[in-house]
Order: structure tokens, then C-alpha cells, then sequence
């Protein structure tokens, strides 16, 4: 008579099982609940008590009627999606998130073996790929639906973020709550340090593959488009020379003062735009002492005309060869201070070399070897490479 039953009613053996499961759901849900919390963030109450008892209800509600091929009513088909976004929307990390759903096929599998009578042996054991089928799907259903409620909610904050950007690089006097808000959205404290960077459009990849390695250590990092630049901002704790040369190295940028917190910003995304249109030839990061001549040339617009006319008009009717020799002594004595190194790098005997001083002094009324003349004569010469 037993091996009648076991021959001609395995299903209904199966779903009876699966049914005195089903009545008994209330133990299932008190031991999923149970061994969850022993996952991070729900042992952390990311996830509501009792949304986390709702959720395994209704999930072993659904994995036992999948199970025991019983219809699975239409108030229970969205369960594994809506787990999946929920999750994504209160940030449980994906991993702790199937870590926690597959801990379903351990509660479910354990209360089948404790309600199964002895001869039930043969039938779980036959019937085991099916649950593990079921929850694997089920797993599957939730993944899916994680990932694309991630990405959705990715590309909204990328959203955010880009708009309240620009709003504070558009703007010199940043608003309080504005600042507050860019702070959440780009999850990093108001007053943090922060590097800013601007490359020309050409330069923008560049740029990003660097911001892409600056942010694979967790550090906050954005890059953006204003039109005529590519700004990059980044929470910083390296100082300022050689580290930030480092992190940006092959990258032809104006690197801005190190801003002290987001209100900042503005202001050190001015000068990096600035440095990096008054250094068309960079092929690396560009700081503010790279570039104070180059930048206080280009800053004097209209006057920069006058300054080359006034000081440098006595050069205008010498023969071009002559001039060209005079200038290059003043540029080397310039970049030196030292009459013997200007002597090694033109070739040219040291008295050759203070000959030409004098006659460009007689020229313009510049002696070079003054430091406040010479302060003059390096403007004035810097304004003749950018007119």
C-alpha cells in the first residue's frame, strides 16, 4: 500500500507537503527574518522590520506555490521585481542583497525536511533541483530588477548633480542651500578640500581617464562639460605640487587653487580655465606657479598693447638680426640672472653678452639686471606672445 502511494501520487505527496509549509508560513518568516539580520545592512535596519517580514510572506507565499506547481496569483508576480528596486532604492549593496535572497532555498529547503514524514526521503531528494530552480529564478528576478533600478537611479543623480554644478560654476557668490544640496548629491562634506582641473575639449578624455583613476579608490570625483572646458572636481588630501602633478600626469590642464570647501569651487574653476588658455603648449597639469606671467598678461587685455609699445618701441627700428640677438640675451639673462650661463647657452663671450644688455637698456630704458625693470620687461615680452 506505501509503495503504491509513493508510485501513484508523488505530486500530490509533494503538494500536500509544500501546502502544510504554506500554513506554517509564519515559522518561515521568523527564520528568514532571523538569519538576515546578521547581514550588514540589515542588521542595521536599512530595511524596516516589518517591510522585511511583508517581503518573506510574500516570497515564500510565491516560492511554494512555484514549487509545488500551484497557479501563483497576480498579487504575487511582481514580488521578486519589487524586492529588487526596493532594495536598489535604500542601498543595499547588490551582493548583501543575493546573499540575503538566497538564504530563501536554506529556510525553505530546512522546513520541507522537518514537515516531510521518514518515507518523504525519496521524494526531496527528487525534488530538490526544483527548488533550487525556483529560487534561483526567483534570485534572478530580483538581480534583474536591482540593476535596473541602480541604473535608473544612477543616471538621476548623475542628473542632479550636472545641474547643480553648473548652477555653481555659472554663478561668484554660491547660495548656502544650493551649496548644501551639490553636498549631498556628490556625497562629500561642504568644507572638504577639493581639487578642480579644466582641459579644453580636445583634452577632455584625457581628463576623465584621469578622473577615472582618482575615483578607483572610493574618492569622490566629477567631471563635467561647461562648453568651452572640461572641469574636473575631486575631494583631495594630497597637498598641492608634486601629488596633484602626479594624479594628472599627461594631462594638459589649468590645475586651480586647492578650493576649501564646495563654495570655493567657482573661483578655482575660473583660474583653471584661465591657466589653460594661456597654456596652448602644456602636455601636463599647469598650476598657478607655472603660469602667473602667461596669466597676468592675458588679464591685462586692452593694456597688454600698451604695455609692449611703450616699453619695447625703441626695439622697432633696429635691423631684425640685431634685435632678434638682443632679445634672446635679455629672455636668457631673464630666465637665469647669470651672465656667464646666458654666455654658455648663446655661445658667445661674457662681454658680448653685457654689450647687448646695455644697448637693449639703451633702447628702452629697461636695465634687466634691476629686478623691478626686469619685472617689466618679462610682462612686456609675455604680451608679445599672446597678441
Amino acid at each position: 500500500m506505501q509503495q503504491q502511494r509513493w508510485d501513484d501520487a508523488p505530486a500530490a505527496r509533494w503538494a500536500a507537503l509544500a501546502g502544510r509549509l504554506r500554513a506554517d508560513a509564519d515559522a518561515l518568516v521568523a527564520e528568514f527574518v532571523d538569519r538576515v539580520r546578521a547581514i550588514g545592512p540589515y542588521g542595521r535596519g536599512v530595511v524596516p522590520h516589518e517591510v522585511l517580514e511583508a517581503d518573506a510572506d510574500r516570497t515564500f507565499d510565491y516560492l511554494l506555490r512555484r514549487v509545488a506547481g500551484q497557479p501563483v496569483p497576480e498579487r504575487l508576480l511582481d514580488i521578486g521585481p519589487s524586492i529588487g528596486r526596493d532594495r536598489a532604492r535604500r542601498g543595499v549593496p547588490l551582493n548583501d542583497l543575493l546573499t540575503a535572497v538566497r538564504l530563501d532555498f536554506r529556510v525553505l529547503w530546512a522546513g520541507l525536511r522537518e514537515r516531510a514524514d521518514p518515507d518523504d526521503e525519496p521524494l526531496l531528494v527528487s525534488r530538490v533541483e526544483d527548488v533550487w530552480a525556483a529560487v534561483e529564478d526567483y534570485t534572478t528576478q530580483i538581480q534583474v530588477s536591482y540593476q535596473a533600478e541602480a541604473a535608473l537611479l544612477a543616471r538621476e543623480r548623475q542628473g542632479e548633480r550636472t545641474m547643480l554644478v553648473a548652477a555653481l560654476l555659472a554663478g561668484r557668490d554660491p547660495d548656502p542651500d544650493e551649496v548644501e544640496r551639490l553636498a549631498v548629491a556628490l556625497d562629500v562634506d561642504v568644507d572638504a578640500d577639493l581639487l578642480v582641473a579644466a582641459a579644453t575639449a580636445a583634452a577632455g578624455p584625457a581628463l576623465r581617464r584621469a578622473a577615472d583613476r582618482l575615483g578607483a579608490d572610493g574618492r569622490m570625483v566629477h567631471v563635467q562639460s561647461t562648453g568651452r572646458h572640461v572641469v574636473l572636481i575631486a575631494r583631495w588630501e594630497g597637498g598641492t605640487g608634486a601629488p596633484v602633478r602626479a594624479a594628472l600626469a599627461g594631462v594638459p590642464c589649468g590645475v586651480g587653487p586647492l578650493a576649501h570647501g564646495l563654495a570655493n569651487v567657482p573661483r578655482s574653476a575660473r583660474i583653471a580655465g584661465e591657466i589653460v588658455d594661456v597654456s596652448p603648449r602644456a602636455d601636463g597639469p599647469c598650476e598657478l606657479a607655472d603660469a602667473w606671467l602667461p596669466l597676468a598678461a592675458a588679464r591685462l587685455e586692452d593694456a597688454a598693447a600698451e604695455l609692449v609699445g611703450s616699453e619695447l618701441a625703441g626695439l622697432a627700428d633696429v635691423p631684425v638680426r640685431e634685435r632678434d640677438r638682443l632679445l634672446a640675451a635679455v629672455r636668457a639673462y631673464l630666465a637665469t640672472g647669470s651672465v656667464a650661463q646666458v654666455a654658455a647657452r648663446l655661445y658667445c663671450h661674457r662681454n658680448t653678452v653685457l654689450n647687448r644688455l646695455r644697448r637693449f637698456t639703451e633702447l628702452t630704458g629697461r636695465d634687466v639686471t634691476v629686478p623691478a625693470d626686469a619685472a617689466v620687461v618679462l610682462l612686456a615680452l609675455q604680451c608679445t606672445r599672446t597678441q
